[in-house]
């Protein structure tokens, strides 16, 4: 059987509304953050990677480009 998905990483921003949410769903909700010991900029790895995806989508050039003016044609 396939993996599924047990635990979602998220900044604080999603600390409410969206954690009871995955708490319904039978989710669990982990905040991905720097260690306190940390100074200045520091990578946190596992929301790298979803940073690096949404980077890439972004820069496709058939995503990246929206050619619709209206909300009705966007959606055809």
């Amino acid at each position: 059987m396939g993996q599924r998905l047990i635990t979602v990483v998220t900044d604080r921003g999603y600390r409410g509304r969206f954690a009871r949410h995955l708490a319904r769903l039978g989710l669990t909700h982990q905040i991905g953050s720097r260690p306190p010991s940390a100074r200045g900029f520091v990578p946190v790895t596992k929301r790298w990677v979803v940073e690096r995806a949404f980077a890439w989508l972004t820069s496709f050039r058939r995503l990246a480009i929206d050619d619709e003016y209206t909300p009705r044609s966007h959606e055809t």
